[in-house]
């Protein structure tokens, strides 16, 4: 086997020139072309070089096939020169390295020649990027829609006048992740206070109770809620409709519920008056027929027991007695009738612009007078004119059952309690609903009883001791404040506490306008 030597040996070969028998046209034809194709070989790796830096995805087999044509170029400079030199050693190992950088050079670009082919023209590159910039800007277009869109949503739930609120099923349990101003102002705090905040923290606890068990089947069913709830406050019973709805998943996976809270008081209790309004309506009828059918026995009664009365012999005692029982019962009983009657007598013919202040002072002087005996204190709170419509001896009137009814309720527990308490406070103040007065008599005798709560506006039902009262004061105050437009409230107050008792409202509409000013600066 030839060593190593032996083939860089130039002594044993002779240059390509003797095979041409050294024609000068023949040697040269092959020298000149050798050379054109080993120039063009060695300046062909300068811009696969530049390709492959601006062509990363290609760029190893484009170095491979930089250096495959320069080691061609030095082949075919060596094939040149073994024209004249017998150099074939030299011109064999560079053509053996060319082979083996075309073999690699073809494995690697054979996987690369399909994401290569698929480059696009520079037309297509160009069509392309137009299409993209016209979805560029269609979806610009979307999104600024879409802003547009959320603020608009976002400033109806910041002005609409239902308590809106967005719950979160955080791991922790339910909290308020964001809230209306209206919700604010329902529960009376700020919006840094409530978001964040479980709902236990913020309503009450029967409304947090009541709130939790709707989110828990809102969220098992993925179906909205809606109910009623009902809370007992300052100014009485309150009516609520709320509506649980499910929203959308997010990213982070947390179930949320959109939430409105609406009061519908004043709905409920125009529904109740109605029902009200035709009740009494047949209940002041019936009465007034009793009282006209019984008037009439009532008076012959009381005319022949004065008769009898003035016929009787002056030792005559005993019977002189008993006619004038008779007759003092037939005059409680005449008054009981007249009162009967005026359940059908609601609303004065003769209505007039007046300031309920005055009246309710009025009122209170009488009172006072009457029952200065008593030893209870009275107080009138300061007060600003509240032009309403009606009469004024009726309104009087009505305020007067209901001092009367306190000053009653204040004797019946001192006389159970010595030690408690006998004061009655009177106010006049705007009511909660715009363009309202509220009439408040509070007392401390110790409130309503369970027993009658429900139904102590009604005719005939009375919590004094048998024969001191009729059970008609309240209903005929109920009477007088509906023919002025307006409704009668009760709440008990303070329960458990010393200063305990009841506060009736009498809640009137106020007038406007010339005559609410004339009846203002009377």
């Amino acid at each position: 086997m030839p060593s190593l030597a032996a083939l860089f040996d130039t002594e044993a070969t002779a240059p390509y020139g003797a095979c041409f028998g050294w024609r000068s046209d023949l040697a040269w034809l092959h020298a000149a072309s050798d050379l054109l194709i080993g120039l063009a070989c060695l300046a062909l790796p300068v811009a696969l070089l530049l390709a492959a830096r601006r062509r990363p995805l290609a760029a190893w087999s484009l170095n491979l096939a930089a250096l495959l044509v320069l080691a061609a170029g030095i082949a075919q400079a060596l094939a040149a020169w073994t024209s004249w030199t017998p150099d074939h050693g030299v011109a064999t190992i560079a053509k053996a390295c060319t082979a083996l950088l075309a073999v690699l050079t073809a494995g690697l670009l054979w996987p690369v020649l399909p994401q290569l082919l698929a480059r696009r023209p520079a037309a297509a590159l160009a069509q392309a990027n137009q299409g993209l910039m016209r979805e560029i800007e269609t979806r610009r277009e979307s999104e600024l829609r879409a802003r547009r869109g959320e603020t608009r949503l976002a400033g109806i739930f910041e002005h609409l006048g239902d308590a809106l609120f967005v719950l979160r099923d955080a791991p922790g349990g339910l909290v308020f992740e964001t809230v209306n101003p209206a919700f604010c102002r329902m529960v009376g705090a700020v919006r840094g206070r409530i978001e964040g905040v479980p709902p236990p923290q913020v309503l009450s606890p029967d409304a947090a109770a009541e709130l939790d068990v709707e989110c828990a089947a809102c969220l098992a069913t993925g179906l909205a809620r809606d109910w009623e709830s009902t809370t007992t406050g300052p100014e009485g019973l309150r009516h609520y409709h709320a509506v649980l709805v499910p929203l959308p998943a997010e990213a982070d996976g947390e179930a949320r519920l959109l939430g409105s809270l609406r009061e519908v008081t004043e709905l409920r209790r125009l529904q109740a008056d109605l029902v009200e309004t035709a009740r009494r309506a047949t209940i002041g009828a019936m009465c007034a027929g009793v009282a006209h059918e019984m008037s009439q026995p009532v008076n012959i009664i009381g005319l022949w027991a004065d008769r009898a009365r003035a016929l009787l012999e002056p030792g005559m005692t005993r019977p002189r007695r008993a006619m004038e029982v008779v007759l003092d019962q037939t005059r409680r009983l005449g008054a009981l009738l007249e009162r009967m009657r005026d359940l059908a007598r609601d609303a004065p013919a003769d209505a007039e612009a007046f300031n309920a202040a005055a009246a309710v002072e009025a009122a209170v002087e009488v009172a006072k007078r009457a029952w200065a005996l008593d030893g209870i204190e009275m107080t009138l709170e300061p007060h600003a004119g509240a032009p309403v419509r009606g009469r004024p001896a009726q309104l009087e009137r009505a305020v007067l059952h209901l001092l009367e009814n306190a000053r009653d309720a204040v004797l019946q527990r001192r006389r159970r309690e010595p030690e408690a308490p006998a004061r009655i406070a009177v106010s006049v103040a705007s009511g909660a609903a715009p363009g309202s007065v509220t009439i408040a008599v509070r007392d401390t005798g110790g409130g309503v009883p369970g027993t009658v709560a429900r139904e102590i506006l009604e005719p005939f039902v009375t919590t004094k001791d048998p024969g001191q009262g009729t059970g008609l004061g309240l209903p005929l105050t109920v009477g007088i404040v509906r023919g002025m437009g307006g409704r009668l409230s009760w709440a008990n107050w303070a329960e458990g506490r010393p200063e305990a008792g009841a506060v009736f409202r009498l809640i009137l509409p106020l007038i406007e306008g010339e005559a609410a000013t004339a009846s203002a600066a009377a």
